[in-house]
């Protein structure tokens, strides 16, 4: 396993080891793991322009502004859509391909099937399926 120490030295190698102006996109980056990885790529990047994608417009305008704050030269752009519909990812997708001409990064941080979630939509949220679906949906847009 890798140390912290270690993560903590390739994070501070952010601003030197990539480009300035990097386009990121990070899909389910509004609590958990995704969202300590935006933050700590929007604390190192140089001028970054990410958008990051989940289900709570509350969550995304708290991150956004959070990202802001410890980085004040990127852009932070929220997308509230429910990615494990995948007609959502194919709506996400064209918005991010009609604004950009490439990605740079994705990371995919989606949720598994959790209990007591809402069952409007969906019911049942298969964990490996609704990963894979939505990884492969993500990576073959171009």
């Amino acid at each position: 396993m890798v140390s912290l120490e270690e993560v903590h030295a390739s994070n501070s190698c952010i601003a030197s080891a990539l480009p300035p102006g990097l386009v990121a996109v990070f899909v389910g980056g509004t609590n958990g793991v995704g969202e300590t990885t935006l933050k700590r790529f929007a604390k190192h990047a140089v001028r970054p322009r990410v958008y990051f994608i989940g289900r709570s417009q509350k969550a995304g305008d708290r991150i956004a502004a959070e990202c802001k704050a410890l980085n004040a030269e990127g852009e932070f752009i929220f997308i509230e859509k429910e990615v494990s519909l995948i007609r959502n990812v194919d709506v996400v997708c064209e918005e991010i391909k009609s604004k950009e001409k490439a990605i740079n990064l994705l990371f995919l941080t989606i949720g598994t099937l959790q209990a007591g979630i809402s069952e409007d939509p969906p019911p049942f949220r298969p964990a490996f399926p609704l990963n894979d679906s939505s990884s492969v949906q993500n990576i073959l847009q171009k």
